[in-house]
């Protein structure tokens, strides 16, 4: 698994540039998005994210600077990123049973649920839990290049068919999780140890990092295979249960994405 993270190729320079600003706490917004605006595929894929019917907007979002107002600097650069390494990455996940465009909605939803969950909770956490939570999945592409040059590609297939955990299926042929995975090509592309720190422990049941439990949660609540669905809420319920949070605003949230999904 090294030598396909190493192999990764150089994310473009608008989304390295689009990082750096985010890393800088003086991020000037006007510079973040003549950045975004200078890349005219990158602002439209932004454009049709946040236009999502998930997150509730009373009229079209029309413009980049908009945008990054009403979602905020980490919200944008998760979009900013996983499009571009959606360009940068071969794109199989047929050992998954999915495309690409099922991995974009269940990353949309998963964010769309924490940012409606969280921003009744600790709007303080938002920025990383927003980021992180739409490219966590991102693993999900190389895990796929992996099983499918292992030659094992059908036998994944099978297991992931029969409803087994996805991540008990991938820990079993791979080594490792998807999220773990997720964490070594950001940490390739030299992003912040706080983001690649919560993605390495989402699957990590011992972890202490509330930040990664959080997403623990999501990945429970909405997954690649069932997107949302009242098994994967019962158990995302347990989790809530067991790390001793608060079952309300989660329920909420949950109402919440089910009514915009109508």
């Amino acid at each position: 698994m090294i030598d396909e993270i190493k192999s990764l190729p150089p994310l473009p320079a608008s989304v390295v540039r689009i990082q750096e600003l985010c890393m800088n706490n003086d991020t000037n917004i006007d510079e973040l998005s003549q950045v975004i605006a200078g890349d005219p595929m990158l602002s439209a894929n932004i454009l049709k994210s946040v236009n999502s019917p998930l997150y509730g907007m009373s009229k079209e979002i029309s413009s980049i600077p908009q945008a990054v107002m009403l979602f905020g600097i980490s919200m944008i650069r998760g979009f900013a990123a996983a499009n571009a390494i959606k360009k940068t990455v071969p794109i199989d996940l047929s050992p998954y049973g999915k495309t690409i465009d099922d991995l974009t909605k269940i990353s949309t939803l998963q964010m769309a649920l924490v940012r409606e969950w969280y921003r009744n909770v600790d709007k303080s956490m938002l920025p990383l839990l927003l980021s992180s939570a739409f490219l966590m999945e991102l693993g999900k592409l190389i895990a796929a290049i992996k099983v499918i040059a292992s030659s094992e590609a059908e036998k994944f297939a099978v297991e992931v068919s029969e409803g087994k955990a996805l991540e008990e299926i991938e820990r079993c042929y791979l080594g490792m999780s998807s999220y773990e995975i997720t964490a070594m090509m950001f940490a390739h592309w030299n992003f912040e140890d706080a983001l690649v720190e919560v993605l390495r422990n989402i699957s990590n049941p011992a972890t202490t990092n509330r930040y990664a439990q959080v997403l623990s949660i999501i990945t429970r609540a909405v997954t690649l295979r069932d997107g949302l669905s009242e098994a994967g809420i019962a158990y995302a319920l347990e989790k809530i249960d067991e790390l001793g949070l608060k079952r309300g605003p989660f329920e909420e949230a949950i109402m919440s994405i089910k009514a915009a999904q109508k």
